[in-house]
């Protein structure tokens, strides 16, 4: 009798399956072990590559766009004080350069142009991180002046283009009840250089020892402090 549903059906009447038939339900069979393995690397690879995207697009951004840096001496008290941390923009000086009460942070002695350089300088970084470690000719001072700008100190007191320089940021020295800037003789700043002085000026190591920064030098504008939490803002009024 033909089976009137129109498939063919087993003329035994059981559900088994014949040998060489598949059962037509999922699960019921074993994954090979080479499968699982190879699922297993494929996952593996993929978030390793996800890893190193990350690290490749942080590195891009740390070196090029914005890097956060902390604060390790105290020649910027009292605007800055050790373990402060900070927002640098690198974007800054790119197309602008360094302007007078700009506080930036610079690398002594050593050039911040170019792409590999920049990147180099952030692997280097890390890897003194890991060992405790930090630059220490990466300096933060604030822009005194620029070029083409003829600076003096006479009397204690900073004159820039012949006018005596309101600054309310520098550090008052509590021993001497002043601040301290010293003297030194009249100086035309050159292109391509800037003079730097901390706000603390009695203990700054700055321009006024070491002598002008060139522009090269400098990785970026301080511009946001982001610790402690109760200073949490930007560095300017």
């Amino acid at each position: 009798m033909n089976n009137q549903n129109g498939m063919s059906g087993d003329p035994s009447g059981s559900s088994e399956n014949k040998p060489g038939q598949a059962s037509g339900q999922a699960g019921t069979g074993n994954v090979p072990t080479g499968r699982k393995k190879n699922g297993f690397m494929r996952e593996l690879v993929e978030w390793v590559l996800y890893i190193l995207m990350a690290f490749i697009l942080a590195s891009l951004i740390q070196s090029e766009v914005f890097a956060l840096t902390e604060v390790n001496m105290s020649s910027m008290e009292t605007t800055l004080i050790p373990h402060d941390k900070l927002i640098m923009n690198k974007l800054a000086y790119r197309f602008a350069e360094p302007r007078k009460g700009d506080i930036l942070i610079f690398l002594k002695d050593e050039s911040a142009d170019g792409f590999v350089r920049r990147i180099n300088v952030y692997l280097s970084d890390i890897s003194m991180k890991i060992h405790g470690e930090f630059r220490r000719n990466r300096l933060i001072k604030r822009v005194i002046a620029v070029p083409g700008d003829t600076l003096e100190i006479r009397d204690n007191q900073v004159i820039v283009n012949g006018q005596v320089q309101a600054e309310p940021y520098a550090r008052i020295d509590p021993d001497e009840n002043r601040v301290v800037n010293g003297e030194l003789a009249p100086i035309t700043i050159p292109g391509g250089k800037i003079f730097v002085m901390g706000d603390n000026r009695k203990t700054s190591l700055d321009s006024r020892s070491f002598g002008l920064v060139d522009i090269l030098s400098v990785e970026g504008k301080a511009v946001f402090r982001v610790m402690p939490i109760t200073k949490f803002g930007s560095l300017y009024p």
